[in-house]
């Protein structure tokens, strides 16, 4: 039988696809997908079986072999396969990163080593062969009869060695997961009715999902207007047709509820997939559905690697939401992956949002996507009256009292409360205050690590003393006594954290339950669940929150919502910044009067006339995407090109910015053949972080193709200097 080779890859950021030879043992077995245990280097490591040739690569005499195969199916399906080359390929990044990003944790482990005792083997002479070898000392010869005994990563290294002994032998297992499905299940509810605009939405995508070919829809229904209900029956359909469905969720924080309707539909055909799930809860999820006892995988993000074998349709809900793309490599954004693997496994996407991006809107009208417009709510219910709050005129008639609220809002806060209806207050801010500064000379208190100021939160303390904290890196100091500048002055804490603001409204509404939920918040597992069930359950009056409270929730009884500051985010040097601060400010408002009482919306501003707030105070979507794209294209930024990042960072200032001259060099006289222009290198916006000076390049060009091609270009002539990381990202949906 001629020799077998397998083409492996490891979850670094190597590029090279390494080649194995496939033992007899083993010929046969061996499938594309399969996880498998071989030597790298000096160790033995998880490596993922690409491919199998007939062949050793020209010019190799000696040729390592697998080990063992780690799996007896596939871990990867032919589509994550195929949508992991096109990961590695988009957003430059190796094969081995993609494809093990898609696994779960504890399927990227090396498994355990045992050791077992051989039946010929004598009391005396294991004895002896254990008191040799330091590292075996503390196995005895009776746990061994008892079976295997695990052995610790160190004495693995002594492998070659012991199984010349012909005493024991080797034995490899994955780690065993005790987890149970906990999944909850939500109460049975009876289907509500459709309204014409669900109808008709619905209707379409029924159609594609019967014509078993790929297609692209986009969903634009208002806050309340029924989206999830949609996406419940077209996984019916789904699961009618014996397929499975995945539904992606920007935010962890709105798993409870969402997995809730959809367990009272579905029941325990439903696996969730989330990074707050404990490595063993994730594997099982994962196995549940790689079996195809669940039909509908439910999560954020990499929820996209579900290993569905019959795939019918993918949701992504909330599709803008820039939590979807992923900050380390590989950095992907779900939502085209997403698209990506539809059209490989000739599924329906289905993107939802009630605030698209334009991306997305730019993609439906140019005819790549479909689109379908729900513009009104349930039962006709009204959108929310938004009232405007100019922040300078309230302080010019109220001097130095600057309090949280503005009188309107505060009365209106009050009025709701004596309803025993409820309230949502958002700014999208943490901690207490979120400024130390000098009141002499002005200077502001940065985080040693991170060019940004740090935040005063109020109980933290360092050596007993009160502390500031980074929300970047977590450094954490003591509030300084005086100014590191001008050595004098008066120190001083201002600006709003949220909590302030719950402070603030404990002291102004002394009979409300007020909760407040933001990061510092929600860190314990099952946080998230708790602050939303006891809000929905009335147990919370009035709550506080940063975006974690904006979207997807569907509170009935908030009929009333305080915009605290609507400005957060317009100031930032981010071509996106007007589209972010839209559609949070659409999103948040939409939080009110979703049941029968009608909501209203106090937006309080410092830019009351900025066309962002000027539309979403009118919940003018169509208005603020015309303006907006016709000034994207104007400036030749997204949708109308693509963009990439190269950051250049080191601890060494010096070295980052000579590596980014470098290459800014070498790009300004290749680019042009590419078409590709050349912005830079100057220093990012947030300048220092996590101790790694930082300078970035941007590319644009009207492909992307055009841009990998100049990267790749560059990296055939020159490499990254050592002490200097970069970081190529394509997309990028920050510019910070």
């Amino acid at each position: 039988m001629a020799d077998q080779f397998a083409e492996i890859v490891f979850p670094n950021p190597l590029k090279q696809v390494f080649t194995y030879r496939v033992p007899g043992a083993l010929e046969n077995l061996v499938v594309p997908g399969m996880r498998c245990l071989v030597p790298f280097g000096r160790r033995r490591t998880v490596g993922l079986v690409t491919g199998l040739v007939g062949k050793a690569p020209a010019g190799v005499k000696v040729m390592k072999s697998i080990y063992s195969l780690l799996d007896t199916e596939p871990s990867l399906t032919s589509d994550l396969l195929q949508l992991g080359q096109w990961i590695a390929d988009y957003y430059y990044c190796s094969l081995g990163e993609s494809l093990f990003a898609m696994l779960p944790v504890e399927h990227r482990k090396n498994p355990i080593t045992y050791i077992e005792l051989l039946p010929d083997a004598s009391k005396a002479q294991v004895e002896l062969m254990l008191q040799s070898m330091p590292l075996l000392r503390g196995v005895n010869f009776k746990s061994l009869q008892a079976g295997k005994v695990a052995l610790t990563p160190r004495t693995k290294m002594l492998a070659d060695i012991l199984e010349k002994e012909s005493l024991i032998r080797f034995s490899l297992e994955g780690r065993r997961s005790k987890a149970k499905n906990k999944t909850k299940l939500g109460k049975a509810q009876a289907p509500p009715s459709l309204h014409d605009q669900q109808r008709a939405a619905l209707s379409a995508i029924e159609g594609a999902l019967g014509a078993g070919s790929f297609k692209t829809f986009l969903l634009q229904g208002v806050t309340g207007s029924g989206k999830t209900e949609v996406y419940l029956r077209a996984i019916e359909r789904v699961i009618e047709k014996g397929q499975q469905a995945i539904v992606l969720i920007p935010e962890i924080a709105l798993t409870p509820q969402t997995v809730e309707r959809f367990t009272s539909r579905f029941g325990d055909q439903v696996a969730v997939l989330h990074s707050r799930l404990s490595p063993g809860e994730r594997t099982l999820q994962w196995r549940r559905m790689a079996l195809g006892e669940a039909k509908v995988a439910v999560g954020a993000r990499s929820a996209l690697f579900a290993p569905a074998k019959n795939l019918g349709l993918i949701v992504v809900d909330e599709e803008h939401e820039s939590s979807y793309k992923q900050d380390k490599s590989p950095r992907y954004h779900a939502r085209d992956a997403a698209v990506m693997r539809a059209q490989i496994g000739k599924a329906v996407a289905l993107l939802g949002s009630a605030t698209p991006s334009l991306e997305s809107v730019h993609n439906a009208r140019t005819g790549k996507y479909s689109f379908l417009a729900m513009p009104d709510r349930v039962n006709q219910r009204p959108l929310p009256k938004i009232k405007l709050i100019n922040l300078r005129e309230e302080w010019q008639v109220r001097g130095q009292d600057r309090p949280v609220l503005s009188m309107a809002l505060e009365a209106a806060i009050r009025e709701t409360l004596e309803k025993k209806e409820q309230v949502l207050l958002f700014l999208n801010r943490r901690g207490f205050n979120t400024l130390t500064l000098c009141m002499k000379c002005g200077e502001q208190v940065h985080c040693p690590n991170c060019s940004v100021p740090v935040t005063f939160h109020r109980g933290l303390t360092v050596k007993g003393k009160p502390a500031l904290l980074c929300h970047y890196c977590d450094w954490k100091g003591p509030v300084p006594e005086k100014c590191p500048q001008c050595l004098d002055g008066d120190i001083q804490q201002v600006g709003l954290g949220t909590e302030k603001v719950e402070e603030e409204m404990k002291a102004k509404f002394p009979g409300a339950r007020i909760g407040r939920m933001d990061l510092d918040t929600t860190r314990k597992q099952g946080s998230h669940e708790d602050i939303i069930t006891r809000f929905r359950n009335h147990e919370i009056d009035l709550l506080v929150g940063t975006q974690m409270i904006a979207k997807g929730h569907d509170f009935p009884g908030v009929t009333l919502v305080g915009i605290v500051g609507a400005d957060t985010g317009l100031a930032l040097p981010d071509f996106r910044s007007s589209e972010k601060v839209f559609q949070l400010l659409v999103q948040v408002a939409g939080r009110a009067g979703r049941a029968e009482k009608e909501g209203i919306i106090y937006l309080q501003t410092f830019n009351p006339d900025h066309a962002a707030i000027q539309a979403a105070q009118r919940h003018d979507t169509g208005g603020f995407w015309k303006n907006e794209l016709e000034l994207r294209q104007a400036l030749n930024y997204p949708p109308f090109c693509r963009l990439a990042i190269l950051m250049y960072q080191s601890p060494d200032e010096k070295k980052a910015r000579e590596a980014a001259e470098k290459v800014g060099q070498l790009l300004d006289k290749a680019a042009p053949a590419y078409q590709v222009q050349v912005l830079g290198p100057a220093p990012a916006a947030m300048f220092k972080l996590q101790s790694n000076y930082r300078f970035q390049i941007l590319l644009k060009a009207a492909k992307a193709s055009s841009i990998r091609q100049l990267i790749q270009n560059l990296d055939s002539r020159m490499t990254v200097p050592s002490g200097v990381l970069r970081v190529v990202d394509i997309d990028p949906q920050s510019m910070l």
